[in-house]
């Protein structure tokens, strides 16, 4: 553990991992703060047992005295399939290691702070651009951050900036499912209706289950090479990794046939006040189309309604049938930053042309897909 500096009379750390960080006081700051399964211990632990790539922990921790107020999970990124694609979609080549906080892999990044503390978030951003002049970044930022005040205060401080995903959120403070239900136009519910009886008929059976994780694999990898990417972007030992460490917060909904094998998934993690479906899985060599898909979507909400969890987050792409069900688009931005005016020109020419080319929000493979 390296103390880095103390900024704005806060005291911030540089941990080089969470291995060997209080899980339970980490996790109490990300409930505090009203964060997800993305920023909790055990993603992070997963992430640096079998990571997608080539990433270098480097977490900022905001203290006020002995007190942890805040964190920013960062990573100094050598390799990461999902940030080369952005980078080529940009038409921008890195000239070395980028410090992200904190992953393209998870729907949300950059500081977290606990609601007493909100400088915490400046403080910790701080602490990033100073850390990644430490270890020589070529440049630094933060991806997957949710449009708001954050954003705002980045573009005016210089960094570049551009829309690099959406994912769709639905708030869930029904009294009943009869109650959700109720919010449909009735069109939708006719048909929301109809496709689960035909799902019944054919013997298909959705429920709140985790499958084995060799299962949970197959289904995960059908679909994404059915959409024709990589399986650098969710290798099988990273799924594993999450799917061990992610257990106490499992609420994935599976669908299983007449004879009970499983040919559907949706992995799914619930942390604080939010649940979030993260992947979906398909047997794609017994159906020729993802038919349990939207009543796979209603099922997660009625659960979660349910549960009294206030928010579920639907994940990445398929707008539409998202949607369908209730949620809202929530644009994700990705700000980056250099200490090198060419450099930072260069940055802001690129994401420019990624917002302009638009197809970085089709993130395949990583996200409710």
């Amino acid at each position: 553990m390296t103390i880095t500096d103390v900024v704005g009379g806060r005291r911030v750390e540089v941990v080089r991992g969470v291995a060997g960080l209080d899980r339970e006081v980490w996790n109490a700051v990300v409930r505090a703060a009203g964060g997800s399964v993305f920023h909790s211990w055990e993603w992070l632990a997963a992430f640096e047992e079998a990571p997608p790539g080539v990433f270098e922990p480097a977490h900022q921790l905001a203290y006020d005295g002995d007190r942890l107020i805040g964190v920013c999970p960062a990573y100094l990124v050598h390799h990461c399939p999902r940030l080369d694609r952005i980078a080529e979609t940009a038409g921008i080549e890195f000239g070395g290691p980028v410090l992200l906080a904190h992953s393209l892999a998870a729907f949300v990044g950059g500081p977290i702070v606990v609601p007493d503390h909100p400088e915490a978030e400046d403080v910790l951003m701080s602490g990033l651009a100073d850390t990644a002049t430490a270890l020589g970044a070529w440049a630094w930022g933060a991806v997957n951050l949710p449009a708001g005040r954050l954003v705002g205060r980045l573009i005016g401080a210089g960094y570049a900036t551009a829309q690099v995903n959406t994912t769709y959120l639905l708030d869930t403070g029904h009294a009943s499912v009869e109650d959700y239900w109720s919010t449909f136009r009735s069109k939708h519910r006719r048909e929301l209706q109809r496709e689960r009886r035909v799902l019944t008929q054919r013997g298909i059976r959705i429920a709140e289950s985790t499958p084995d994780v060799d299962t949970h694999v197959r289904l995960v990898h059908g679909v994404v090479t059915d959409h024709g990417a990589s399986l650098d972007v969710l290798p099988e030992d990273f799924l594993r990794a999450l799917h061990r460490h992610l257990a106490p917060y499992d609420r994935s909904l599976t669908a299983t046939d007449l004879s009970g094998d499983a040919i559907a998934v949706f992995a799914a993690y619930e942390f604080g006040a939010q649940r979030s479906l993260w992947l979906a899985g398909l047997d794609v060599d017994r159906l020729d189309s993802f038919g349990p898909y939207r009543p796979m979507l209603v099922t997660a909400v009625e659960s979660a309604v349910t549960a009294g969890i206030p928010r579920v987050n639907l994940g990445r792409g398929n707008p539409a049938p998202k949607r369908r069900v209730g949620a809202v688009a929530a644009p994700l931005y990705l700000a980056l930053a250099s200490d090198d005016r060419a450099r930072t020109a260069l940055l802001h020419a690129a994401l420019r042309e990624l917002e302009r080319d638009g197809t970085a929000h089709e993130d395949v493979g990583n996200g409710c897909c």
